[in-house]
């Protein structure tokens, strides 16, 4: 984790840098295992291919988890998440590299508090996005 990042230092069009990340069909399983997300094409590749996919697909909780992680190491601590929305475009499979990614769209202040919004995204090893979002960060 970097260093707790400061309201001040933060600059609108900032750019996150990119992570890249592998969910292997172990992380998978563990995840829907810790959550009960017993789905079959989260896991099963014969019900996947029935519904015209590769092969298991990565849960959305499980994005979205990767998503907040990612913007939580980047702030370092600091901030509180006040809210995350994300779409999902298309698939991720297990044991193929996404990259994760961000940018500072808004800096500003907002009833006495201090807020940073953000652009999130995955995107497939092929470059296509699969997970777009938003979040909102308070400062003190």
């Amino acid at each position: 984790m970097s260093a707790p990042r400061t309201y001040a230092e933060i600059r609108e069009g900032e750019e996150l840098p990119p992570q890249e990340r592998l969910p292997t069909h172990r992380k998978v399983l563990m995840f829907i295992g810790a959550s009960w997300q017993w789905v079959p094409q989260f896991h099963e590749q014969a019900t996947a291919e029935r519904m015209g996919l590769e092969g298991p697909i990565v849960p959305g909780p499980a994005r979205m988890a990767f998503l907040e992680q990612f913007l939580r190491r980047w702030l370092g601590g600091a901030g509180t998440l006040k809210r995350i929305h994300i779409t999902h475009r298309r698939p991720d499979y297990h044991d193929r590299p996404i990259t994760i990614g961000g940018t500072v769209t808004r800096k500003y202040e907002e009833d006495g508090g201090k807020l940073v919004d953000f652009e999130l995204w995955i995107e497939n090893q092929a470059g296509m996005p699969s997970v777009r979002g938003n979040a909102t960060v308070t400062f003190d």
